[in-house]
């Protein structure tokens, strides 16, 4: 019995755990998307009235929020550990993208830069490899488009 009630406890703390996740999510996403939109304004703005706005708005600002977005999301749904291993780097790779953009040490800004690179391209290697092997595309059968599922 008290396996049982362990058992259900858990799931209804995952339940609870997914909700938050989910709501941090879509609140960093809605973010995002919002910080996108404004920066693509106030750049348009700027371009015909550079006077008016005194103030730059960073681009940094969506691109971390989206990182957090698809960080979160990672875990608020069930999903493989390679999906989720996949997602936190190119999660990482947007944060530390809109984070370099606040430093003005270009030692460290150029570090965070090549790691930026790396984790894209390990990411799309990892992507781009698992077709490519023999067994996954064997000759003369078309790869589906949306991998199958």
């Amino acid at each position: 019995m008290k396996a049982d009630q362990r058992t259900a406890s858990r799931r209804q703390a995952r339940g609870r755990g997914a909700v938050a996740l989910r709501f941090i999510s879509a609140v960093s996403l809605g973010s995002a998307i919002f910080a996108a939109v404004l920066l693509l304004i106030l750049r348009l703005i700027h371009c015909f009235q550079p006077d008016l706005l005194p103030w730059t708005f960073k681009s940094g600002i969506p691109l971390i929020l989206i990182g957090i977005a698809f960080a979160s999301f990672q875990f608020a749904l069930p999903r493989a550990r390679a999906q989720i291993l996949s997602g936190l780097m190119v999660a990482a790779a947007f944060i530390l993208w809109g984070t370099e953009q606040f430093l003005s040490n270009q030692a460290i800004v150029s570090f965070m830069d090549d790691m930026v690179v790396f984790l894209f391209v390990l990411d799309l290697s990892i992507v781009i490899y698992g077709p490519l092997k023999a067994e996954a595309h064997p000759p003369g059968k078309e790869q589906r488009f949306d991998g199958g599922a």
